[in-house]
């Protein structure tokens, strides 16, 4: 069959999508279209059946609801980064969506279809990592709520299985005295793909680092956090995380848990390089966010 033979489904609800996803052997969801419909014009993929997610508005709600807020998957880039709710709450993530590709793909490509594409460089998943969000799959025989760090497990494979959707992105809103920070690097300024990128969370209680997370992306075949380095920063303060010592230390650190490829854009040295340069960056503006 040639690569641009397909059936095309524009389904009405999230049953019919379940539906055809089981009845079909190698179904391809799009939402944007911006990555899968490249893939089969340059035949990197052949799909019997297209699905498109253009009528299930469920799927573009954007709404806070018990201290989260709930994106739905077809949710635009450009409609996060523009989000007031997101901005007033979540403005690392409204960030890192200022930053993927250009207007039109941002206008264009969507949230979940950025998390589902399971690439390591995908600019979303650090910064979801950093906020610890939850990500929401659904079938026709159940619906489950998975940390996101959970849901990458090698480069661009994911938990979603034969018959799954991912619906939603559930992220908690901070609690005071929290800072967030989400910073890539990329070889040009515009539509730049990650050579590296970092996103970390600090929260302090009682002036004392009480939580963290550093996340990594274009680093290790998929986006991941940093356990390690992210344990170094607990129990310290703000003085103590600003120190030059203590930064090179969970700097180093974060490095040593990448994993990197020598590539088009960098070499590995160059990625772990990047990684301690960027990861000290992110944790001074997450610092002056919870002062």
């Amino acid at each position: 069959m040639n690569s641009l033979e397909f059936n095309y489904h524009k389904p009405n609800t999230l049953e019919e999508v379940c539906n055809i996803l089981d009845n079909s052997e190698n179904a391809a969801i799009i939402a944007g279209g911006t990555d899968v419909l490249v893939e089969i014009k340059k035949g990197l993929r052949q799909n019997d059946d297209i699905v498109s997610l253009k009528k299930l508005h469920e799927l573009k709600i954007l709404k806070e609801e018990n201290n989260e807020i709930i994106i739905g998957a077809a949710v635009t880039h450009n409609e996060v980064k523009d989000s007031t709710l997101i901005k007033n709450n979540l403005s690392a993530l409204s960030d890192a969506a200022s930053n993927i590709g250009t207007d039109q793909i941002r206008n264009t490509g969507t949230i979940g279809g950025n998390l589902c594409t399971g690439a390591s460089c995908c600019d979303m998943a650090p910064v979801l990592l950093a906020y610890g969000a939850k990500v929401e799959i659904v079938s026709s025989s159940e619906k489950k709520i998975i940390p996101i760090k959970d849901f990458f497990f090698s480069h661009r494979k994911t938990l979603i299985g034969k018959g799954e959707i991912l619906t939603r992105i559930i992220v908690p809103i901070p609690p005071p005295k929290t800072g967030v920070c989400f910073l890539k690097f990329g070889l040009r300024d515009a539509a730049s793909i990650s050579v590296a990128s970092v996103g970390v969370m600090i929260k302090l209680v009682n002036g004392v680092c009480s939580e963290a997370r550093i996340a990594i992306g274009a680093v290790a075949p998929a986006p991941k956090l940093c356990d390690k380095a992210s344990e170094l920063l607990t129990g310290l303060t703000p003085d103590d995380l600003s120190d030059d010592n203590t930064l090179l230390k969970v700097a180093e650190a974060a490095a040593g848990e990448a994993l990197p490829l020598d590539d088009i854009r960098g070499s590995a040295d160059y990625r772990r390089n990047l990684v301690k340069t960027l990861t000290k960056r992110a944790i001074l503006k997450a610092i002056a966010q919870t002062i």
